[in-house]
């Protein structure tokens, strides 16, 4: 800005004038400006203060928080561990529990062989039945005839098997001492003489002396010597003419054929060993037999018997249908092992013959059955084993069926752990069964029994079929009786098929495992069997005996008439003496 130019004196004056009121209101105004921002100043300044403390306090409670933050990391982790260390010790103690649980079931499963009651009767209760039957069958159904099944069900009443090797070894050879001639029997033993002579013409015939023959036979409730004198002449030409001895059993030994039944019968029928029945003879008697002596005459007997069990194998195996089980047989055979050793008798019983085999052998692999069915067609009922189902996995000439009472054992057992979840199926198994016995004691044929079956039994199975599945997907523990109970059943559910399609087959294998029975006997009272021909011994018997018993016949009778007739029988005529067919001889 360019400045005015100055005309005069007056005017310089008052611009000077006018100047310095403008400076002295410019510096007033500086002033005030110059307080306010002072005091904007100083208000920020104290603001800032105020700032920086909080921002310090700030600065302290993120310090703060950083450490509560990494004590609380600290603290979870720890947590964290010990949530480990509790899931670790949870399932640890899960485990055990589960350990404790399966070896009480597994003590409690044991006592119950030992000393437990071994029926498997289940009573339901009334309302049970009632429910069981009308969700069922519904409310339509012939009341006649089930009216008499739920009176009798609601009434208290009394896997993989692998074939084992065989090792076959020589027995030690034991040094026996020299023989010491026969035993001296006592003096007051009965006698009995025989005298038989020639019954032909004895003309031109002269008396020559007697052949005596003395052995030992059995009457009831003693022991007699049987003396035979066989009446001899001779003729003009010399030659010696003798009626011949009646053949026995065992020829040119000193037993008769009732006292060699009454030995086996003891031993086999009613489990009384060999060395019991001599010490009592002996005591009561006074006649002595050698333990030696008894074992060589059933050896004697047992070849002389092995055409009449092939012929009865023959038989079983033309058999339509066709039960089967197996059960332990200790035997002596390995010399290095210095203890018997484990073999299996084989036990097929055809209901339809009544007739039952028992084949001996060391192992329990598949090859066995497969061996001795190898000509059989029809429906072979069994256990759970996993070896007949791999012997018939590729015949298709062989119908293989389960059974009922098996799968039903299993809940049995499990009755213990929880019986209110198994005794609703356990109720379904009652009814079926009582629906058979209603049918076995009106004695209906196969014809009338099988649309019993397909009326009221099959919806009883399609109902335990239901509550299986359903069970399956619940939460069972594995290991646990009930969980394998379950899984048992549907494992072998299909094969009851044959069950509900014909009449002439049996919901279990219960008939079979009856002949078994003896054999627990045997086994408490002989410890094992010589060797593998004694248990093959044992199997001859007690298929001949247990055969009887189906036929409701006496053992002794039977033995006593075979024993006089096997020798002299053909072999078109051997069927004859097999128990089903025989008929005392006169």
């Amino acid at each position: 800005m360019r400045p005015e130019l100055i005309t005069s004196i007056s005017d310089a004056l008052q611009q000077i004038s006018t100047l310095t009121v403008a400076n002295a209101n410019l510096s007033e105004s500086l002033s005030r400006e110059r307080i306010t921002f002072g005091k904007i100043i100083y208000d920020l300044n104290n603001q800032l203060e105020e700032k920086q403390e909080e921002n310090a306090k700030l600065n302290r409670y993120l310090h703060q928080a950083q450490e509560i933050m990494l004590d609380q990391e600290h603290l979870i982790k720890e947590l964290e561990d010990k949530i480990i260390a509790l899931e670790r010790a949870n399932t640890e103690m899960r485990q055990r529990a589960e350990e404790g649980l399966k070896k009480g079931w597994q003590l409690q499963e044991l006592c119950d062989m030992l000393l437990g009651k071994k029926s498997e009767k289940f009573v339901p209760v009334a309302r049970d039945i009632d429910v069981a039957i009308q969700q069922t069958l519904g409310a339509e159904f012939d009341i006649l005839e089930i009216e008499e099944i739920i009176k009798v069900a609601i009434s208290p009443s009394d896997i993989r098997q692998t074939d084992q090797e065989i090792v076959k070894t020589s027995r030690k050879k034991k040094r026996y001492e020299a023989h010491k001639g026969r035993r001296v029997q006592p003096s007051w033993l009965e006698v009995v003489t025989e005298t038989i002579d020639i019954t032909i013409d004895k003309t031109g015939l002269k008396p020559m002396g007697k052949k005596v023959t003395t052995y030992y036979d059995y009457q009831p409730g003693k022991i007699i010597k049987i003396q035979q004198e066989h009446l001899q002449y001779i003729s003009e030409d010399k030659k010696i003419i003798c009626e011949p001895v009646k053949p026995r059993l065992v020829e040119k030994g000193t037993v008769g054929n009732r006292l060699l039944a009454h030995l086996h019968t003891r031993r086999f029928a009613y489990g009384d060993p060999y060395y019991r029945q001599l010490k009592f003879i002996k005591n009561t008697t006074g006649v002595s037999f050698a333990t030696s002596t008894v074992d060589g005459w059933e050896a004697n007997a047992f070849r002389k018997l092995g055409r009449l069990l092939r012929c009865l194998k023959k038989v079983i195996m033309q058999s339509k249908y066709i039960k089967a089980d197996e059960t332990r047989l200790r035997y002596l055979n390995d010399v290095g092992k210095g203890k018997p050793s484990n073999g299996w008798l084989w036990v097929f019983l055809s209901p339809e013959h009544k007739l039952v085999l028992f084949e001996f052998n060391p192992s329990r692999g598949q090859i066995v059955p497969g061996e001795i069915l190898k000509d059989f067609k029809g429906i072979l009922q069994t256990d759970g084993l996993a070896s007949y189902t791999a012997a018939f996995k590729n015949n298709d000439q062989v119908t293989m069926m389960s059974c009922l009472v098996h799968i039903r054992r299993g809940f049995k057992k499990a009755e213990a752990s929880d019986k209110k979840l198994v005794a609703e199926v356990l109720t379904l198994f009652n009814v079926i069964y009582r629906i058979e016995a209603y049918a076995d004691r009106k004695k209906f044929t196969p014809e009338q029994r099988l649309p019993l079956r397909q009326k009221y039994s099959v919806p009883f199975l399609d109902k335990i079929k239901s509550w299986l599945l359903q069970q399956q997907g619940a939460d069972h523990l594995p290991g646990t009786p009930v969980y394998k109970a379950i899984n048992y059943a549907l494992g072998q559910w299909d094969r009851l098929k044959a069950f509900t399609e014909n009449g002439n087959v049996e919901p279990d294998n219960n008939g079979v495992e009856r002949a078994i029975r003896p054999v627990t006997i045997f086994r408490k009272n002989s410890m094992f069997a010589g060797n593998e021909h004694g248990a093959q011994r044992v199997a001859l018997f007690y298929s001949l005996i247990e055969s009887c018993k189906l036929n409701d016949i006496d053992p002794f009778t039977y033995l006593c008439d075979i024993y006089d007739r096997l020798h002299d029988c053909p072999a078109n005529q051997l069927i004859n003496l097999l128990p089903h067919y025989w008929k005392k001889q006169e």
